[in-house]
């Protein structure tokens, strides 16, 4: 059993990147199975966030439907012009938007032959 000694003046975080340095030369690119695994996630997150808008707009007909019944305002869109659930809904969008230009770029650059696996 052979061992390899380690310089006396080596921090962790040099051979760590040492390390990974040689290991990314081999392989300067993300493999497509790589870039499918990450793009089936990425489907999966985007989908999980449009169930939760969906939610968010269900939640929010209720709750503007309460707040009538019981002849009372939502004190934060008085202040600000937005509700919480307005803010939430917002974000919300805003979140599928940026899995969609993800995912967009994932397709783009990928083969025809990869997305084939997908």
């Amino acid at each position: 059993m052979s061992t390899i000694a380690k310089p006396i003046n080596a921090s962790p975080v040099e051979l760590s990147t040492q390390k990974s340095a040689s290991s990314t030369s081999k392989n300067n690119s993300m493999s497509a199975l790589d870039k499918r695994q990450i793009l089936s996630q990425t489907t999966h997150r985007r989908d999980e966030a449009t169930k939760l808008l969906e939610s968010l707009l269900d939640a929010k007909r209720v709750s503007e439907r309460n707040l009538a019944s019981i002849n009372q305002d939502d004190m934060l869109k008085r202040v600000t012009g937005n509700s919480s659930m307005d803010n939430a809904i917002a974000s919300t969008r805003k979140l599928i938007d940026s899995f969609n230009r993800v995912i967009d770029d994932l397709r783009r650059n990928l083969g025809d032959d990869e997305l084939s696996l997908v």
